[in-house]
This record gives C-alpha cells, sequence and structure tokens, in this order.
C-alpha cells in the first residue's frame, strides 16, 4: 500500500497492469492475491474489472471514483502521456460548441485497434463507443485531431457567435500548422470543411 500511495497517490484510478508492473519480482498470481488480500482488508478499492483505488473516509463514508477520470486513465491520458480524447457529440460538449450532455460516452484512443467497438458501459454512461484515430494521438496533435473532427460534421456557416468563437479558440490552440499536416489522414470531406473555415476566417 505504500509503494501504490507513493506511486499514485489516492482517489485516484490504478489500473492492474500498472500494480503489476510496479513487482516484477512477484508473480502476477501473488500480485493478484495481494491485490485481493488488500480489498479484503478495505485498504484498496475495486472501482471495476481491472481498476483499484486507494480510498478515503469522507463525510459521506468511504471516497469513490469518478467516472471521468476513470475513463482518462483507460483511454485518453496518463502520467502526462496523451493518447486519446473525447470525440463525438462529448467532444462538441466540452468545447462550448452545445450544452447538450451526451448519454453516450465516445472516445477516440489509440488503445482500440478496431474502427469502432462499443465497451461494457460505466458511470452513469448508457453507452461507453471507443474509436480508433485516424492517426495515432499524442500531445501535440490531439487538439489538432480535436479540431479537425467537430469541422468534418460540423456546418462552419451555421455556427452562432458563441460556438464559432469556441471553434476559434480550439483552432488557436491546436495550430494551423498542426491542424493541415493532420488532415491529410482525413476524408476529402473534412479538406472542404477547412476551405470553408478558410472563407468564415477561423484562423484570423
Amino acid at each position: 500500500m505504500n509503494i501504490l500511495e507513493k506511486r499514485f497517490g489516492v482517489d485516484q484510478p490504478i489500473l492492474v497492469d500498472e500494480i503489476i508492473g510496479l513487482f516484477p519480482s512477484i508473480t502476477r498470481q501473488a500480485v493478484y492475491k495481494k491485490i485481493g488480500a488488500a480489498v479484503e482488508a478495505g485498504k484498496l478499492a475495486r472501482y471495476d474489472r481491472g481498476v483499484y483505488y486507494l480510498p478515503t473516509e469522507t463525510q459521506l463514508g468511504r471516497s469513490v471514483l469518478s467516472a471521468r477520470s476513470v475513463a482518462k486513465k483507460r483511454w485518453m491520458e496518463s502520467d502526462g502521456d496523451v493518447f486519446g480524447y473525447v470525440s463525438g457529440f462529448n467532444l462538441a460538449n466540452e468545447v462550448g460548441m452545445t450544452t447538450q450532455v451526451p448519454a453516450t460516452l465516445e472516445i477516440t484512443t489509440n488503445k482500440e485497434t478496431m474502427r469502432v467497438r462499443d465497451v461494457k458501459p460505466f458511470g452513469g454512461w448508457r453507452r461507453v463507443t471507443l474509436r480508433k484515430p485516424r492517426r495515432p494521438v499524442n500531445k501535440r496533435n490531439v487538439d489538432a485531431l480535436r479540431f479537425l473532427d467537430l469541422i468534418t460534421v460540423e456546418d462552419v456557416g451555421e455556427l452562432e457567435a458563441d460556438e464559432f468563437d469556441s471553434l476559434k479558440q480550439l483552432a488557436r490552440k491546436a495550430g494551423r500548422t498542426m491542424i493541415y499536416d493532420c488532415s491529410a489522414s482525413y476524408p476529402a470531406k473534412t479538406a472542404k470543411k477547412l476551405a470553408e473555415c478558410e472563407r468564415y476566417r477561423v484562423f484570423a
């Protein structure tokens, strides 16, 4: 428990493979036994299959992980390494281009090898969908890929003023050069949408 707390801290998702990786001199079976004993003793808590955390006591009882933090650790970011991002309607909501909160969580991630796949929903989401990215996601290109995903499905000319401002902010954050570089992995439809962005001065 001391090793886990020093490495991950409390109330943070810990994947079972991360625990196993910390103890290379112990067999997987032995590590699982130690995990089971720690869970039974209440020192370690199980959030879902393969996901654990070091709980703390609150006024309402034992702490519970947020579903978003678990999704982020599994499929989007860990230890500063970026390998995925929320996409679809979730992305539009996150950027500020819609106020609707989708019941489906959609994530584009390097962790997925299939074009699209549904996994067991959790955290209140009715559906969790994973997508393989058009090109590998990293810290440098993640905002460019998010921008390109958005304009591929959005009609730039029909955006409200606040939605347009949100798109411009994302374009500025992503960088025009990176956006055009990543656009090579997108369909011709996206290239047409980029031309619209130029016409409406999204990059201005």
